[in-house]
């Protein structure tokens, strides 16, 4: 089964992630490319020069990731390349990215990436988990787990995050399988465990 963790930055996908690998060693997951992103630290710090740039390293390590799934294993994904076009519109209304950059870059996720990729049923995940969460949560756990470049982000930027990640929930959900979880509830373990108990029930079928 092929699951995605779809939600803003905070709110937990790779704390699920790791408490599912440990739950279940042959679950594989397939983390954010956050150590290995040359431009994350720049973007941060000058989102107008980086943004292209860091949207376009991180779809192409999203497309090697969906090329690479092992058909005989449960997967996560901790943020799917669905979720890719979210940054982008916020880049985009908040003025980080021109719209010259921005009619390219889904010029290319078009006829790149849906058109090669999103054909392909062996790849598109069985179900997208959409982690809910407050702005004010997430900032929390933003300061809580203190990546230097996340800090110095503008609150405007978190809260429209969080807007357009509703409206991409909203949509997504008319096409595909789709579950809400509210992390302003439940803990990272908890959710960890629903999202589990659906792997086991799946492989029942």
């Amino acid at each position: 089964m092929k699951i995605s963790l779809a939600g803003v930055v905070g709110v937990g996908k790779s704390t699920i992630s790791e408490i599912l690998k440990q739950t279940d060693n042959d679950i594989v997951i397939f983390s954010e490319p956050v150590k290995k992103n040359p431009y994350l630290n720049d973007f941060y710090n000058n989102p107008k020069d980086f943004a292209f740039r860091m949207q376009i390293f991180m779809i192409m390590e999203r497309s090697k990731q969906l090329l690479n799934i092992p058909k005989d294993k449960d997967v996560i994904f901790d943020r799917s390349i669905y979720e890719d076009k979210i940054f982008v519109e916020v880049l985009k209304k908040m003025g980080n990215m021109n719209i010259t950059d921005y009619k390219l870059y889904m010029d290319f996720y078009g006829m790149l990436v849906q058109e090669n990729l999103y054909l392909k049923n062996d790849i598109v995940p069985d179900l997208f988990v959409y982690l809910k969460i407050s702005v004010h949560n997430a900032i929390k756990r933003i300061k809580q787990r203190a990546r230097a470049s996340e800090l110095i982000v503008d609150k405007a930027y978190w809260k429209l995050l969080n807007k357009q990640y509703y409206i991409w929930y909203k949509n997504i959900k008319k096409t595909n399988n789709v579950i809400k979880i509210n992390m302003n509830r439940i803990s990272s373990k908890r959710a960890a465990e629903k999202i589990y108990k659906i792997i086991q029930n799946n492989k029942k079928k």
